[in-house]
């Protein structure tokens, strides 16, 4: 067992599996644990010295983080009678209040660029007082979006240095971080950014060789510029913490934690999955969610919790989240973080994308423009942007062998002028 378990008062009757959650940090998982355990576990902790910090009760879920040197984050989950125990020195504060009580706010699903990929996602925030909260980036082969999200997020803030106050990474996938790490590296005195919000693994796992060089290479590039960057803040979220960025309250429901002791062999389970309020608004960010942690969601919370405005279609509508889960959302608004051509080729064989544009008043396509969303949500009042990229055929057939018909390639032509000139 890692030494840094010695400072707190485990429950020794119980056995438990040890799992290292990357950057230093580590938990005990127990099962077949009733509420009492957890609760004089607790207790016990406080008694140690140590001032709680966060508390959360989520349906049957509670949540606890205590702070005395180092941090302690302790909860109990009734759907499956597990306490998981996380521990880490270096630990950063995150906010636990609201700074205003605006329920005001815009959300924009950016359109990165598609000609050469047909994945990544950048999702922005726009804060009742002007600040800004990103999600994501976009892939390497989005090659200029780097300037792209930087110009945007400057003509947002009225042509000033755009303050980010909160950038958050779902996973470590390339085309969530390929560009925020080109950000890092290259445009530090055109945007200043507060502080980073993850749980990214670590690639000392096991099931880390099957995730790819690549992937692995540029995740680690990513922790990499980020660690050359100490003024920036950063925090490792966990299940059940709560966080604020001015009016916006945003509640952790899963990470790769919770996913533990099944198997991480598909990196997609390695996401957080966020929700976020405004006011009375809530706003779902799966990520990439999928399989197991789909399991997690959908066994741990019912649509008392689940239930939302928007939701960001998981895994950019490829085989995510269950089509249950977007029962529990019941959101009016989907939001599909890929192509035109991809989204086409996914709706019939994805039951979950067919389920939830069902539910759904209106759907939007990344690929089709950049949408704007003022919230709290309303049908009518979304805006959808000037389409500004298009395909690139002979580049998507070199790399992809992605192969499509003159006559489909006019249709997507025409139909991206007509978007482009609204």
């Amino acid at each position: 067992m890692n030494p840094i378990f010695n400072s707190l008062p485990l429950p020794s009757a119980y056995v438990c599996r040890e799992y290292d959650c990357g950057d230093e940090t580590f938990m005990l998982v127990y099962t077949d644990i009733e509420k009492c355990v957890f609760d004089k576990l607790c207790a016990d902790i406080e008694r140690k010295g140590f001032e709680l910090y966060d508390s959360t009760e989520i349906e049957e879920s509670s949540h606890r983080t205590y702070i005395n040197g180092m941090m302690a984050h302790v909860y109990f989950c009734g759907s499956d009678n597990s306490m998981r125990i996380v521990a880490c020195r270096n630990f950063e504060k995150y906010p636990t209040k609201p700074e205003s009580n605006s329920e005001s706010a815009t959300l924009w699903q950016f359109e990165v660029d598609h000609s050469l990929i047909d994945c990544g996602m950048c999702y922005i925030v726009r804060t009742a007082s002007g600040r800004f909260f990103v999600i994501d980036s976009a892939h390497p082969y989005s090659v200029r979006d780097d300037f792209r999200i930087c110009d945007f997020l400057r003509k947002l803030a009225g042509g000033k240095k755009p303050v980010v106050e909160g950038w958050f990474i779902s996973h470590g996938h390339e085309d969530h971080v390929g560009k925020v790490t080109d950000i890092l590296k290259y445009h530090k005195d055109e945007i200043e950014i507060k502080a980073f919000y993850h749980n990214l693994p670590s690639l000392n796992l096991p099931e880390s060789k099957g995730w790819g060089d690549a992937g692995n290479n540029l995740m680690l590039a990513f922790k990499n510029a980020l660690d050359e960057r100490p003024e920036i803040k950063k925090h490792k979220m966990h299940t059940g913490q709560r966080f604020y960025i001015d009016n916006l309250e945003f509640t952790v429901l899963c990470t790769h934690e919770d996913v533990f002791p099944r198997s991480l062999e598909n990196f997609n389970n390695t996401t957080i999955s966020l929700m976020m309020r405004v006011g009375n608004c809530k706003i779902s960010f799966p990520g990439d969610s999928m399989g197991e942690s789909d399991r997690v969601l959908v066994r741990r919370y019912s649509a008392e919790t689940l239930k939302c405005d928007v939701v960001q279609m998981s895994h950019h509508g490829h085989t995510g989240t269950s089509p249950e889960f977007y029962r529990r959302s019941a959101a009016e608004c989907a939001l599909f973080p890929i192509t035109e051509i991809k989204f086409d080729e996914e709706l019939p064989r994805q039951e979950s994308n067919r389920v939830a544009i069902d539910i759904a008043k209106e759907y939007h396509i990344a690929s089709n423009g950049t949408v704007e969303i003022p919230l709290p949500y309303k049908y009518g009042q979304t805006k959808v942007l000037p389409d500004e990229t298009f395909e690139d055929f002979n580049g998507i057939f070199n790399l992809w062998c992605y192969e499509y018909t003159d006559e489909y390639k006019e249709k997507l032509y025409k139909e991206f002028l007509e978007r482009k000139n609204r």
